[in-house]
């Protein structure tokens, strides 16, 4: 929530869509925070998570939405019946001031990531900001592994993305920096400030455990 503020820049009136909503951890602290302007919208591909915030949270807000979409991934929804690396989201162009991404591409593989970015410029209004997280593979990461210092180790994978677990790889994602970098501007996105890189790689003056981005259209 203080990242959204402090860094993304969120406002009471804003309309933002929170990818992979889970049971409502952001939106019990946006509860709070947004006025009858503003809206929440959550999707998650866990049907029974969303089921208990249609419940609970959007039967006392009227202007926070949650909304079940049925997209596959081996690791937390193997049956669902669309694939990540060319579903659309159910919203219209423009729709969303803020989009979140909290620990969603760390779970996902390269085309999908490629999809899901397409997505983001789609639906984030031009003076939109979309804040996302990774685990990136760079230069001072890979420093930091030959000294010990990741806490997690990403040892299996090739090209542009490694994972942790070989048989599972859905369940923890790593991606090279400039592919990353590479997707954002194929798809006329943007960083709007620097990376705030994470503690995972060993580095002391992280903001939190993963990689923050800060996304804009370009």
């Amino acid at each position: 929530m203080g990242h959204l503020q402090l860094l993304g820049g969120l406002q009471p009136d804003e309309r933002i869509l929170d990818i992979g909503c889970g049971c409502g951890q952001m939106a019990l602290q946006l509860e709070r925070y947004l006025n009858e302007n503003g809206s929440y919208t959550g999707v998650d591909i866990h049907r029974a998570s969303i089921s208990w915030c249609q419940k609970t949270i959007g039967s006392r807000r009227r202007n926070f939405k949650f909304t079940h979409i049925d997209v596959r991934n081996l690791a937390y929804n193997p049956s669902g019946i669309h694939r990540a690396e060319d579903y659309r989201f159910p919203f219209d162009d423009g729709s969303f001031d803020v989009i979140l991404l909290k620990s969603v591409f760390t779970h996902m593989r390269p085309d999908e990531v490629d999809n899901y970015l397409r997505e983001v410029a789609r639906l984030l209004d031009r003076q939109g900001r979309c804040m996302a997280t990774f685990f990136l593979l760079n230069d001072e990461q890979v420093a930091l592994a030959r000294a010990g210092s990741n806490s997690l180790a990403f040892a299996f994978g090739e090209g542009v993305w490694r994972y942790r677990h070989e048989h599972s790889p859905e369940s923890a994602v790593a991606y090279d920096e400039k592919h990353v970098m590479q997707l954002l501007d194929k798809h006329g996105l943007k960083l709007k400030a620097p990376v705030y890189y994470g503690n995972w790689s060993g580095r002391t003056d992280a903001l939190s455990f993963q990689d923050v981005l800060l996304i804009e259209r370009r």
